[in-house]
């Protein structure tokens, strides 16, 4: 369809022409990482997620895609696009698209993706399906196939479902209908890696049960259900694949105005997660608990990265297609340089919080190019539970970037030793009164000395008094750290030989804020 069509189709709040041509043809949609532009396919609406608009290089490369592959590219801002960049769209001759900030990407791709997806093409022969709602679609399938047929949601909820006398019914067909869910001991055959990948009618078979025609509900690329037709057997199989790829799209716009009222409430739920992370006490009930809060963040201080936030935002966009296309509704806030994630602990249908985890950190590591740290806590019970599990996800990600640990995604209860360390420290920070006052005398002494004692004593410390394994450590030769500890006792007066020393020594030691210096009031030197 031109651009046009498709403005006129979305809420002119949500979207907006803000240069070129309204008559460009648009065919597809694609997300645009702006750090890491690739070849796209020709007439798309590139979505830029993260283009800083302040970059005239940036901007400059995103426009020159666009034009060179006579599509349309869309930018979030708040009051219309700088002039500058106005100038270079004229330059450029590209056609660009004005989007509101607080509008997710994903939800953006969705509904052009939707919209695309179910535009009749010239020629498409006549389904013969009817309108309305869910319910008559699944009758008017039936009919012209003489299956029954169901249509799910990407939670294997079932919404609707035909109810022409003298159907095909058997077990699994029975107790979905009664439950309004996929049965559990149906779960393994209807989440099958063969139809969920594949863009066409799929044949399903199961001993004992009828056989069934199933076909994945898309917009775009994007997973929004599925439509499954029951025959008593393979001989009443009719040729409809072209009618249930049909009905497809039709109930992908039924399944689309659902998730419009989805995004709604989690608007809603996205505050409530913020309000309960930072101000706890104050949580709203209807966060959808028990449930795994997951925090993301890069490997790197953020401090080091300014665009840090810009690539968060990338990377979440991705997150929500990738959590609702399996089975997830994810509920997002974004505090400081991390952003927390709490997903329902065992929706019905869907897969783990763990397999989504690692299967979003793969497809963040492909697509956006990022390096991401993903720790997921143990499931939550209430909101009051939901600030301890941010603290101690926060705990996570520091001992992470400590250690130089690699990008990835890792489980907190696998992290629980770190994490008490981490609290350890976070007391001997605060506490003036769990401190020994050697660590302040150490650290003060390398400031001004420029000396290495703190870090030779914490690694021959933690290295339980192995100077060979402190040495390695340092690269120093196992004689050096010697000579540094012997130094130390004497330059300091601290007790090695006394275990109670020792670990109050590491404590304090350990606690110091990486790049602190003893003018540094949190590290507990004045």
């Amino acid at each position: 369809m031109t651009l046009g069509t498709l403005l006129d189709a979305l809420r002119p709040d949500l979207v907006q022409l803000a240069a070129g041509d309204a008559n460009v043809a648009v065919g597809g949609v694609e997300l645009l990482d702006g750090s890491a532009l690739e070849p796209v396919a020709p007439q798309c609406l590139l979505l830029a997620l993260g283009l800083d608009l302040s970059s005239a290089k940036a901007v400059g490369q995103a426009l020159r895609l666009a034009a060179e592959t006579t599509g349309a590219l869309a930018v979030k801002c708040a009051n219309g696009l700088p002039a500058e960049v106005m100038e270079q769209a004229r330059a450029a001759g590209a056609t660009v698209v004005a989007v509101n900030p607080d509008i997710p990407w994903s939800r953006l791709y969705g509904l052009v993706s939707t919209l695309l997806a179910t535009q009749p093409t010239t020629g498409e022969p006549a389904s013969g399906l009817g309108g309305g709602d869910l319910f008559s679609l699944a009758n008017s399938v039936a009919a012209i196939c003489g299956g029954a047929v169901a249509i799910m949601d990407t939670n294997q909820t079932i919404v609707a479902y035909s109810n022409l006398p003298d159907q095909p019914i058997d077990e699994t067909r029975r107790v979905g209908i009664l439950s309004r869910q996929v049965p559990s001991h149906a779960l393994p055959h209807h989440l099958t890696d063969e139809l969920w990948r594949s863009d066409s009618v799929q044949l399903i078979r199961r001993d004992g049960y009828h056989p069934r025609l199933a076909v994945v509900i898309r917009a775009g690329d994007t997973a929004l259900g599925s439509l499954w037709a029951v025959f008593p057997d393979d001989d009443a199989i009719t040729d409809c694949e072209a009618v249930l790829a049909a009905a497809a799209k039709l109930a992908a716009l039924h399944l689309l105005t659902i998730r419009r009222h989805l995004d709604a409430d989690q608007e809603s739920r996205n505050a409530a997660l913020q309000t309960a992370l930072q101000h706890p006490g104050h949580a709203d009930r209807a966060l959808p608990l028990p449930g795994s809060l997951l925090c993301l963040a890069e490997t790197v201080d953020p401090d080091h990265r300014p665009d840090h936030r810009a690539s968060l935002l990338r990377a979440v966009g991705l997150l929500e297609l990738d959590a609702r296309s399996l089975g997830h509704e994810p509920t997002i806030s974004m505090v400081k340089d991390r952003m927390y994630v709490l997903l329902e602990a065992a929706p019905r249908g869907s897969v783990t919080v763990s397999t989504l985890a690692a299967h979003f950190y793969q497809r963040a590591t492909r697509l956006l190019h990022t390096n991401l740290l993903i720790v997921r806590s143990e499931p939550v019970e209430d909101p009051d539970g939901l600030r301890q599990a941010r603290d101690d996800l926060d705990r996570a990600i520091s001992h992470l970037r400590d250690a130089g640990a690699r990008p990835g995604s890792y489980a907190a209860r696998d992290l629980h030793a770190e994490i008490v360390q981490q609290r350890l420290f976070h007391a001997v920070r605060s506490d003036p009164m769990l401190r020994t006052g050697f660590g302040r005398i150490i650290i003060a002494h390398d400031f001004t000395h420029g000396t290495a004692y703190r870090a030779t004593l914490l690694s021959y410390l933690r290295n339980f008094g192995d100077v060979r394994a402190a040495g390695a450590e340092l690269t120093l030769h196992e004689n050096t750290v010697r000579k540094r500890i012997r130094r130390a006792q004497e330059l300091f007066g601290i007790a090695l030989e006394n275990p109670t020393h020792r670990l109050l020594l590491e404590l304090e030691l350990g606690a110091v804020v990486p790049g602190a210096t003893c003018r540094d009031p949190e590290v507990g030197v004045q």
